[in-house]
């Protein structure tokens, strides 16, 4: 899928793009993919991506700003989303938009968009731009967005966790659910010494409740190089089908995720009798 999305956009950025709808989509057309990103300049990170799309279960997959450090995934089973995007399509005419957008002088790091839809029935829309588009194209950007920040709204109400992978440097943490228990293993990989641990469920609930991944904001990321820095990342999945993953860099001045990350898997491995001894809190 990835790469005919990748192939539509080199279609599009040399020119070969046609305009590929003039007539409105069939009313018994249902969309079945949909895609929709913005990014450039000089930040990494700046601009989104959405992209839902039919699983061959039939359920329907959202992933919300792939590659970036917040990236996000839900799974779900409720199809309406794609009721209300076919809406936005035809408010704003968008199966009209034509090939590639650009302006007519020059711009320099600017943002670029993308948007790519297809249908059961095989037709598609595959459209963008570079600091350019056809007549309101913003609008219906801005339209998109909003209908589908109701769905990622959704992936950040946390249900329970079910599995937690946590890495630092060379420390590798697993937490999973398993049962009526949690199996913590954690690995080091310059050592290779592997534990494997048995742990109560209620662990994991702590974990939910100490660790708000949704309120991340990016971390001090690597930059001056003498600096020495640590990286680390984790991501959590939840049983509502949601993952949320996260990457960064630790400097010499750790930051709170990390800190409290830390007390928490140490503070796992323990023995419940030593465990009980602390009250433990964030």
């Amino acid at each position: 899928m990835k790469t005919m999305i990748v192939l539509a956009s080199l279609l599009s950025l040399f020119g070969c793009a046609s305009p590929l709808h003039s007539s409105k989509p069939s009313e018994n057309d249902t969309i079945v993919h949909f895609s929709l990103h913005e990014g450039g300049g000089m930040d990494r990170f700046s601009g989104f991506g959405y992209l839902v799309e039919e699983t061959e279960e039939g359920k329907v997959h959202f992933l919300f700003n792939e590659g970036f450090p917040d990236e996000t995934e839900l799974t779900i089973e409720d199809h309406s989303v794609f009721d209300s995007l076919q809406a936005i399509i035809l408010k704003h005419k968008v199966y009209k938009y034509q090939g590639h957008y650009q302006p007519k002088f020059d711009v320099l790091d600017g943002t670029s968009w993308g948007l790519y839809v297809s249908y059961a029935s095989g037709k598609d829309i595959s459209t963008g731009g570079y600091m350019a588009g056809p007549a309101g194209y913003r609008a219906a950007i801005n339209d998109f967005i909003q209908c589908l920040n109701h769905w990622k709204e959704q992936a950040t109400i946390a249900g329970e966790v079910v599995s937690f992978h946590y890495e630092y440097g060379s420390d590798v943490y697993d937490l999973e659910r398993k049962d009526d228990r949690m199996v913590m293993t954690v690995f080091n990989k310059e050592t290779g010494k592997r534990q494997v641990l048995d742990r109560e469920l209620e662990l994991l609930d702590q974990l939910r409740i100490l660790f708000n991944v949704y309120s991340l904001k990016m971390n001090q990321t690597r930059g001056d190089l003498d600096f020495e820095y640590t990286p680390w990342m984790f991501e959590i999945t939840y049983n509502n089908g949601t993952k949320y993953h996260y990457e960064s860099y630790d400097t010499t001045f750790k930051c709170g995720y990390t800190e409290a990350l830390q007390e928490f898997m140490s503070h796992c491995m323990k023995e419940k009798e030593e465990r009980d001894r602390f009250y433990f809190y964030y």
